[in-house]
């Protein structure tokens, strides 16, 4: 068995982008509300990922930070599920910058 060869990165080759995703849907209350467009440059919405994963952990920081138990147990789970997200998005962005 032949292990495939590695050849350099082609600059010419097309970057990942977005697919079409909907959210915003109140809990499936009505239809969604905001759309990913498709077609937009995978950095840079990865770079808008990060953004968002560092504004919800803040806010999660803050309500940590008011909280009492057993409310207080939850935010610190979802402190460390947005701090894995973060660590993995912000890995990949500069994984991608450094190529």
């Amino acid at each position: 068995m032949s292990l495939p060869s590695s050849s350099p990165p082609n600059p010419e080759a097309s970057r990942p982008v977005t697919a079409c995703t909907a959210f915003g849907t109140c809990n499936h209350a009505h239809e969604p509300t905001f759309t990913v467009r498709e077609g937009i440059d995978g950095e840079d919405a990865l770079v808008c990922a990060v953004a968002a994963l560092k504004a919800a952990y803040e806010t999660n920081a803050v309500a940590l930070e008011k909280a009492d138990e057993p409310l207080r147990s939850l935010l610190v789970a979802t402190e460390n599920s947005l701090e894995k997200g973060l660590a993995l998005a912000e890995a990949v962005l500069e994984g991608i910058e450094a190529e």
